[in-house]
């Protein structure tokens, strides 16, 4: 009888911890326009920090990393070469709020120990000039087994989908 038990533990954990890797709404703050999104094109995805905001380099190249993918996979035809789309945009990622959490604190009790990933993410014309502004976070708080097996790549999964689904 134990052992199905600790199964059973294991499969509503691992259940949990795909939370962390879900989708969240961008809210639009300046939102592209049907048309603007019927020709999108992204030359280039890129990301920078608030100060304060603790993040490496390689932070930077991974989050774009899966954003770049996602888009791929979910918007094919979206990103093209910098030199393919004279009226590509360029996607910023300005990280707002970055933080890693602690798994102890996560497997204590729910809502400590939480990670949070909050940016704003706009997307820029050759100009330099803002043609849409989206706010998207995403966060993890859930305790016990699924909040210490949950880590800071899952949820940085998870909002590089909802950066995604901007230009969706």
């Amino acid at each position: 009888m134990k052992p199905i038990r600790v199964l059973c533990a294991i499969a509503l954990a691992a259940m949990l911890a795909g939370c962390a890797g879900s989708v969240s709404v961008p809210t639009a703050i300046q939102p592209l326009s049907t048309d603007q999104k019927a020709a999108l094109h992204l030359s280039d995805v890129s990301a920078d920090a608030a100060t304060g905001v603790l993040m490496s380099d390689g932070d930077f190249g991974i989050v774009c990393q899966k954003v770049r993918s996602y888009i791929q996979v979910q918007s094919p035809g979206v990103l093209v070469d910098q030199s393919g789309v004279a009226t590509a945009l360029k996607m910023k990622i300005h990280f707002t709020r970055f933080d890693r959490g602690s798994a102890f604190a996560r497997a204590m009790l729910i809502g400590l120990g939480q990670i949070v990933i909050e940016a704003n993410v706009t997307l820029e014309d050759a100009s330099g000039t803002t043609v849409a502004q989206y706010k998207v976070s995403k966060d993890f708080a859930l305790g016990g087994i699924a909040g210490a097996t949950t880590s800071v790549d899952d949820v940085e999964d998870g909002f590089a989908k909802s950066v995604a689904a901007v230009v969706k």
